[in-house]
């Protein structure tokens, strides 16, 4: 099977699962979101599975299970997906927002910088959002959320942390470049709109 039937088998897979739902408590559909974080994967040079896996990396929240995603992708892709599994501490126990962020960083630190780069993508594709909402919708948009912006701050800017130590490698160095501008941006806004 070519790359391209793949992307697209991925892509059906996704729409299946999101196609009624819509993103964050707006309006957007829920696809555009797993589409955009599949296109900066592209964008950033990742390879078919690392996009197949940004397609892919929500399914596993809902009702797909890695199992399903390995037998269709493949054991790379399901790995790739994985990565987005929240961690078993979270799973166990009903935390607050704050300790939940805290163990997918400790989570992060542990993966491949294969597996990072992806949640980098796609923690890009958020922050970039969040920006861009923030800037249109003023102050209104830091209600969805169960905590203050400047949490949101924090947990961007430990984001920006890990992925400046762990994606070393050189193709990752524009990524993590601008995942780190677009931090800067957010704690501007938070300051100055929060």
């Amino acid at each position: 099977m070519t790359h391209d039937s793949k992307l697209a088998e991925a892509f059906d897979f996704a729409r299946r699962i999101h196609h009624t739902k819509t993103w964050k408590e707006t309006s957007r559909s829920f696809l555009h979101h797993p589409m955009a974080v599949a296109s900066l994967v592209m964008f950033y040079g990742g390879d078919s599975s690392q996009t197949i896996a940004a397609l892919l990396h929500d399914t596993i929240t809902e009702t797909a299970i890695v199992d399903d995603i390995k037998k269709q992708f493949g054991s790379d892709v399901a790995d790739l997906v994985s990565a987005f599994e929240d961690p078993p501490e979270v799973v166990q126990k009903k935390l607050e927002w704050a300790e939940i962020k805290k163990a997918y960083l400790k989570k992060i630190e542990t993966l491949s910088s294969r597996s990072i780069f992806v949640i980098a993508c796609e923690e890009l594709h958020e922050l970039s959002v969040l920006i861009h909402d923030a800037k249109y919708l003023g102050a209104a948009v830091w209600k969805r959320f169960p905590v203050p912006a400047r949490d949101l701050g924090w947990y961007y800017k430990s984001l920006s942390t890990i992925f400046y130590h762990k994606l070393k490698e050189p193709q990752y160095q524009a990524l993590v470049s601008e995942f780190a501008t677009q931090t800067k941006v957010l704690s501007n806004q938070v300051f100055e709109g929060a």
